[in-house]
């Protein structure tokens, strides 16, 4: 007896702790795709405050030098000198050290006084601009290297872009020389495992949709699609070095990925949870509103993701608010997530669009498709004790479930959009994929249809209510009402009067 009681408890101890093991899983996993990769190129010392200057378009030289951070230059439609003295330590190592310049911009480089290289062509009085590589390593000959006070000076220009880009001057740093240019696969290791994870999480969505007959899944699964072509483009720069004036079109495909992840999560969650006709227009409406005003008054298009993946992702939160207020407890899992990535986007957008939504989503979606499938796609109930052979019963067609539902346990009907919620006694709901009309016929009486969007069980009535300005509605057993239509108010007194 002793031992089938410490297997009960060791088997509810399971159970308690499930969702602790699922909380560990995550924060694992998340720990091991976000940690820093060992790279070998590492920077040995990277620029932040410099000096800088306009050069006049008659070429007099630099004017007007004032110290700003790296990352806060913009050159505009003008050329720049930036110029900063290096720490002796960054030439200390013993290996040939090199001048590693990374954005969209094209630069001159000086040495000490002396040109040692180029990133594409800047401009300057006598020719325009070329377009150099999105990445650029140019070496530091040791012959120009002093013992103490290496100054490194660029001649900075940036009007290829085709676009406003939110940091010009991405990465200015000292490294070992390389013959290769291009970022390390390293750098974007994390983000290479997390798109190979989502790329199994839609795979497994496919299959569960297939698997329950849910094609509400399949909108997720497009998302999170979308999603691993973001990552690839977001990667590119570790496979192509290309002309910095092709980096439009590789932060455009960025924007449409994570546009379209963030439309099938939308999508997700008002057919998952079979939103009515009005929140569906009111996300629709505020997400395409938001989203297309998004795009259009940035001009960079990290300012472009931010905000367009706020909007749609705010609307995915209402949603899911609306549905976990009113039909289903399991839409706070899902809005946990999106409070997440809105927090993420609001308090870090540099780290959101580079890797936080592909972790977050990732881990989230990841947890609940291997520990909590039914979260993603409608659970199914516990077997019920089978109703009277002769007693009416209703089969009520949920995703991937076939209910069979007494008669007289239904209180009432409510159409919701294309689907049908079946309300019971006890206080809970099913939900129906058919019409409400549909449901009627196969129910028949004693469900009559008092409203457009409410059929009640008459049996389970308690009182007809008349309100003010002329509305009626009925009230019914454990406290519940339904509106009555003024079409119909005869039609039900007559019912209530046999």
């Amino acid at each position: 007896m002793g031992g089938e009681q410490l297997k009960a408890l060791t088997a509810r101890l399971a159970q308690v702790l499930r969702p602790w093991e699922a909380a560990l899983a995550a924060l694992l996993t998340a720990l091991v795709l976000m940690a820093p990769w060992p790279s070998t190129d590492a920077p040995v010392w990277q620029a932040r405050e410099v000096e800088a200057a306009s050069i006049t378009p008659s070429g007099t030289g630099p004017q007007g030098w004032r110290t700003d951070s790296v990352w806060s230059l913009d050159p505009g439609d003008a050329a720049m000198r930036v110029r900063w003295r290096a720490p002796d330590n960054a030439f200390q190592t013993g290996a040939p050290m090199a001048l590693a310049l990374s954005g969209p911009f094209s630069a001159r480089a000086y040495f000490n006084g002396e040109p040692v290289g180029c990133k594409g062509r800047p401009m300057d009085a006598e020719q325009a601009e070329r377009a150099g590589p999105i990445d650029a390593l140019i070496a530091l000959p040791p012959a120009l290297t002093r013992e103490s006070g290496n100054v490194i000076e660029l001649d900075v220009s940036s009007t290829r872009a085709g676009y406003a880009p939110a940091v010009v001057l991405q990465t200015v740093a000292i490294t070992p020389y390389r013959a290769d240019a291009r970022r390390s696969l390293r750098l974007y290791a994390p983000t290479l495992g997390l798109a190979g994870v989502l790329l199994v999480l839609a795979v497994g969505l496919v299959r569960l949709s297939l698997d329950r007959s849910d094609p509400t899944l399949l909108w997720l699964a497009g998302g999170l699609a979308a999603l691993v072509l973001a990552a690839l483009a977001e990667m590119s720069r570790a496979y192509i070095n290309y002309p910095y004036s092709w980096h439009q079109p590789r932060q455009a495909v960025i924007l449409t990925g994570m546009t379209l992840y963030c439309l099938g999560v939308l999508a997700f969650v008002i057919r998952r949870w079979a939103l009515g006709r009005f929140w569906r227009l009111a996300l629709l409406v505020s997400g395409g509103v938001g989203a297309v005003s998004g795009g259009l008054l940035y001009g960079g298009y990290d300012g472009k993701i931010i905000l367009v993946t706020m909007v749609l992702l705010g609307a995915s939160l209402a949603g899911c608010l609306a549905a976990g207020f009113g039909k289903d407890r399991n839409a706070w899992a899902v809005a946990g997530l999106l409070v997440l990535l809105l927090i993420a986007n609001f308090i870090a957008p540099g780290w959101f669009i580079d890797q936080g939504v592909y972790a977050l989503t990732a881990v989230g979606f990841g947890v609940w498709l291997v520990r909590a499938p039914d979260l993603l796609s409608p659970a199914a109930e516990d077997a019920a004790p089978e109703p009277d052979a002769r007693q009416a019963v209703v089969m009520v067609q949920s995703t991937g479930r076939l209910h069979r539902v007494a008669l007289e346990d239904i209180l009432f009907l409510k159409a919701a959009g294309n689907y049908t919620e079946v309300h019971r006694s006890g206080g809970d709901w099913l939900l129906d994929q058919r019409g409400l009309a549909a449901v009627l016929d196969e129910a028949g009486p004693p469900l009559l249809r008092v409203h457009r969007s409410y059929a009640v069980n008459m049996a389970r009535v308690d009182a007809f209510l008349t309100r003010p300005g002329s509305r009626y509605a009925l009230s019914l057993a454990g406290g519940a009402e339904a509106p009555v239509g003024r079409s119909r108010v005869d039609a039900v007194r007559d019912a209530l009067s046999r």
